[in-house]
């Protein structure tokens, strides 16, 4: 993302108003985009052309899930993987082992939903249509992750247009309600055009070669918790769900083995769609005023400056990281709490009264959320992998344990707040480790060094900073 922080500041330094707005709207498109797109898409087949068969609409909701978290597994390796091959220019290698990671992930999620039909018997046409967007949607996660890497954002986002105009020609055009598997079809094959698109800006940026390499597994070692940490963290982020939809109370399986649960699905998709200010804050001021500090901090260390001077400019990183946080908080809580007021006055539109107190619990959660990610995010800044891994982990285990606990003693009006305390927890123990990691920042990365010192012997860090701030 260094490469659209550029452009931000370079819009900000232009000093207009006009540049100002545009370098905000520019942030909400490169951090919602997709999302809003896919999410817009989706509305006008439902609503504006009344799709609503039943098969379409469990092979959406369950494809989209199932894709997005087994992507889980590969997109943080994948992010770390680009970027070091960005780094040591090796341009050609990124497309054959991006498409080496889509071949690997394509076939461990077949194999689990073909588990899955194993022991819930469907029809099978609808099977094969749906293990078929499921690949396709998993495809285009992973294929985006490449294609907004090559800073052609431009591209990346039309991608995205493309790819949900023809989603919603070919499935209205494909399908009918006799015959539903042209909806699902259609709305994959639209999902192929977008990532076909994707494909082309990756490989004009990338270089030519169109080979699958697995080159890439070499260095699972090396950062074996990026792939279990996109994973746990999509677990914790849907595992309420899960509960909800498997409970006696609030579950329905509208197809074998397909459960979920109306009541509580839609009020908390319309809550998840309010993170959209802490995304684009994280965009606008982490990226730009932020990276600043962190790039000043490290190259301080990289060319070898006296400790005081790495010192100033720690704290200065670190101030600097914590106004931007404040700031980002306090834009996503004057949103998120002008949309609780309108919930509580019943004047949000498309909100029936039943779903009014699902989403005042969702809807704080999905603010805890929003904050939650940026902080892993941050964690991931400094390379403190394994925290980010353990804090995935531990929300997870909370949000499923007080899930169960919740339904099972409070039933309708605890709907939501598993979710909430447990990201809550999640936001207080991962904001006290990453400023107690930054605090003690110039140690850990010392010792992260390996130090050209004849075996045998050994330098304590103490002894050296005392050195430094004798000199």
């Amino acid at each position: 993302m260094a490469g659209v922080g550029f452009r931000l500041t370079k819009m900000f330094h232009e000093g207009g108003v006009s540049t100002d707005l545009l370098a905000v709207a520019y942030s909400v498109i490169i951090s919602s985009g997709p999302w809003i797109i896919t999410t817009l898409s989706l509305w006008i087949i439902l609503n504006l052309f009344k799709i609503t068969n039943l098969y379409f609409n469990v092979a959406i909701v369950y494809s989209f899930v199932i894709s997005i978290i087994f992507s889980g597994l590969f997109v943080m390796f994948e992010s770390r993987r680009i970027s070091d091959l960005i780094f040591l220019k090796k341009y050609k290698k990124i497309l054959p082992e991006v498409l080496g990671m889509i071949l690997y992930s394509s076939l461990l999620m077949i194999l689990v939903i073909m588990i899955f039909f194993t022991f819930n018997k469907n029809e099978i046409w609808f099977e094969l249509s749906f293990i078929y967007l499921s690949v396709s949607l998993l495809t285009l996660w992973l294929i985006s992750v490449s294609s907004v890497s090559t800073d052609a954002v431009n591209w990346y986002i039309l991608a995205y247009v493309i790819m949900a105009f023809f989603s919603i020609i070919l499935s209205n055009f494909l399908g009918t309600e006799e015959n539903p598997i042209g909806y699902i079809l259609g709305y994959a094959f639209g999902v192929n055009i977008g990532t076909f698109v994707h494909y082309l800006i990756t490989l004009i940026y990338f270089g030519e070669e169109t080979n699958i390499s697995f080159e890439w597994t070499k260095e699972i070692n090396k950062y074996w918790q990026n792939i279990f940490i996109g994973f746990t963290y999509y677990l914790a982020l849907w595992i309420d769900d899960f509960v909800t939809w498997n409970s006696k109370e609030f579950g329905e399986m509208p197809l074998n083995g397909f459960r979920f649960s109306y009541i509580y699905d839609s009020p908390m998709f319309l809550a998840y769609l309010t993170i959209i200010p802490t995304a684009t804050m994280f965009i606008l001021v982490l990226e730009t005023r932020f990276y600043k500090k962190y790039k000043l901090f490290y190259n301080s260390l990289i060319e070898g400056y006296n400790y005081s001077e790495i010192e100033i400019r720690k704290n200065d990183m670190e101030k600097e990281l914590n106004f931007d946080i404040i700031l980002t908080v306090k834009a996503q809580m004057l949103f998120t709490f002008s949309l609780f007021i309108l919930n509580e006055l019943n004047l949000l539109p498309f909100v029936p009264e039943i779903f009014k107190s699902i989403l005042r619990l969702g809807l704080i959660g999905a603010m805890l959320n929003s904050f939650y990610l940026m902080i892993m995010l941050l964690l991931l800044y400094f390379d403190f992998r394994n925290y980010a891994l353990l804090l995935n982990i531990f929300v997870f285990v909370i949000n499923f344990i007080l899930s169960v606990f919740f339904i099972k003693k409070f039933g309708f009006y605890s709907l939501g707040a598993s979710y909430s305390i447990a990201f809550a927890l999640g936001v207080f123990l991962g904001y006290k480790i990453l400023f107690t990691k930054i605090e003690n920042l110039i140690q850990i990365e010392y010792y992260r060094q390996k130090l050209l010192v004849k075996k045998g012997f050994y330098i304590y860090y103490r002894d050296i900073k005392k050195l430094m701030e004798e000199k």
